[in-house]
Parts: C-alpha cells; structure tokens; sequence
C-alpha cells in the first residue's frame, strides 16, 4: 500500500479513536490494524510506527477510553453544589441505560482480560480509578452529612458491582429485564448503603 498523504498529520488520539471505534463495532478478536487504518486513510505501517504492536495498540485504546471517561465525570460534577447531585449524576452517567461508558467496549475487554495478562492489569487499574473517584464522592457526603456509612470504599465497590452486573444484561442479554426495574434496583441500593430517605432518581444513559 502507498502511504497516504494524510499520514504524517494523523496523530495518536485520532488512531485510539478509531480503534475504540472498531472494537465496538467488530469486537477485539476481529480488530485488524488494517480496518483501524483504514478508516482514517492512512497506511497500516502508521499504526505500527505509533504502537509497535496490535497488543500495545489495544492496551492504549482502553487507556485513551477511560481517561476520557474520567474527564467526562469530572466536568458533569466538578460545579454541582452537594455530594448527593454529584453522586446522583455520576450513576446516572455510569449506568448501563444511560450516555457514557460504551460498555460494548468494556465487556469486550472483561472477556479478553480472562487470558490477556497486559489487558487484565490495564482494565485493572482503570476499574480501581473509576471506584476511587466514586469512593471520593461518597466522603465528601459522609463529612458533609448527606450520606451515612462507616464504608465508603465498600459502598462505592457494591454500587458499581450492580451496575456492571446490569450492564451485562442490558448489552449482552438485551431486552430480558425491564428497564425502569434496573433503575429501581441500582436507586434502592444506593440509598441502602448510604441510608438515604429515599432512591435518588436517575434518568440513564
């Protein structure tokens, strides 16, 4: 293949998104480094000078993903004026029914990180950054009197473990559980753990 003209101003964030791209619409093990240069209109040898390797490529996809998650939570809740509207809209961020996370490209990489050891400790440390600033929203309630647990990190741990679980259902067994019932669920347990008078209500994604 020729190399494209295009190919010296195509830069890396553009290659990562495209490569989140193509794992949500062919899924990991289909991904070729060709049909993510391709849909930028560059040449295959671009990609490879960029990440070396399909496996560095993937392991930076999921990284570029999640930090852009982050930012995203971080400017939905940074200007909210209590810990309960920043919590309530970080959830309803997070759920799988609602904007953000494209959770057909986090269980991809649940699936692949049972026999990828590089994925599994990327995912790892992305799982545990997402439930830290959860955690730290959860604080802020405890010190401000807005929420009540002698657990934060727990709480914070139990929360996204329902929201995973229905995650997986949503994409992966759509259309089997209702879901007005899932928000129900995912409200309940949240003023469970945090001893709230009521769910906080949540639109979804």
């Amino acid at each position: 293949m020729t190399r494209s003209r295009k190919d010296t101003t195509v830069r890396r964030d553009e290659i990562l998104r495209a490569t989140v791209a193509q794992i949500e619409k062919v899924g990991l093990h289909a991904l070729r480094i060709s049909d993510v240069a391709e849909s930028l209109s560059v040449s295959p040898g671009l990609v490879v000078y960029h990440f070396n390797a399909k496996e560095a490529l993937i392991a930076e996809a999921f990284t570029w993903a999640a930090q852009r998650d982050l930012d995203q939570l971080e400017n939905l809740t940074a200007d909210l004026p209590t810990a309960l509207a920043r919590l309530t809209t970080a959830l309803d961020w997070y759920a799988p029914t609602g904007r953000a996370k494209g959770w057909t490209l986090w269980i991809e990489g649940w699936a692949a990180a049972l026999r990828d050891p590089e994925l599994r400790q990327v995912g790892r440390e992305l799982d545990l950054r997402w439930k830290e600033s959860l955690t730290a929203i959860i604080q802020d309630g405890v010190y401000s009197g807005e929420f009540v647990t002698d657990d934060p990190r727990g709480a914070a741990w139990r929360i996204t473990a329902l929201l995973d679980g229905l995650a997986v259902q949503a994409i992966v067994h759509r259309g089997i559980q209702n879901q007005r019932k899932a928000t129900e669920w995912a409200g309940g347990l949240v003023a469970h753990e945090l001893q709230l008078p009521a769910a906080p209500e949540s639109g979804g994604r």
